[in-house]
């Protein structure tokens, strides 16, 4: 067989890098399933909403005070 060219080898490479190496398979029934670290997910919502609630109130009020602060000086 003729060996590749450049592309198609970097290719190949990428797509073996790309691709699980695990077997797709399932459980066997005698494993207990892992548990949920919810305490985890808490804190990394509560960490989110902590800068994401404050910079959308920003970015999507500023129009309503503007238009309080144009009433207010009466333009």
């Amino acid at each position: 067989m003729p060996s590749p060219t450049k592309s198609m080898g970097f290719l190949r490479t990428a797509a073996r890098y790309l691709s699980e190496p695990h077997p797709f398979n399932r459980r066997p029934v005698t494993m207990a399933p892992h548990s949920v670290p919810y305490s985890i997910y808490g804190k990394r919502v509560t960490r989110s909403a902590m800068f994401v609630v404050p910079s959308m109130v920003a970015f999507l009020g500023w129009p309503v005070a503007v238009m309080g602060y144009y009433k207010k000086v009466g333009l």
